[in-house]
């Protein structure tokens, strides 16, 4: 095999496997022109957690692809919505993370917060 030959393989082989392990989703909601309707939501929430706070966050990226002297990006992000809840008979602390809530109702992720003693989590 000629040096020509292997060295295009390779760059091939590179750029297939970058495209195949490296593309993001895009949860962020397209940007609304002043004519849309006001979007409505519903998500699920456990009827035991009452909501304290919730707060939206979103991240952006770039997405860049292209092979010789063409090259193309696109901006994407995902968002998420953060919502903060305790446990109403228990008083457990919990965190719910929801993302693309135009398509998934309930969260991606819960986490519980748990009490544990000072000295497992202050010690130097």
């Amino acid at each position: 095999m000629t040096n020509h030959r292997a060295a295009f393989l390779l760059s091939v082989l590179l750029v297939l496997s970058g495209s195949v392990a490296c593309h993001p989703v895009n949860t962020m909601p397209p940007p609304p022109s002043p004519s849309d309707p006001v979007k409505h939501y519903d998500l699920e929430i456990p009827d035991a957690l009452e909501i304290k706070a919730v707060s939206f966050d979103a991240t952006a990226f770039s997405e860049v692809s292209g092979a010789g002297n063409v090259t193309s990006t696109q901006i994407g992000g995902r968002a998420f919505l953060k919502v903060y809840a305790v446990h109403r008979q228990t008083g457990e602390q919990y965190l719910l993370i929801y993302e693309d809530i135009a398509h998934r109702k309930t969260p991606i992720q819960v986490i519980r917060f748990r009490p544990v003693p000072d000295a497992r989590v202050l010690a130097p």
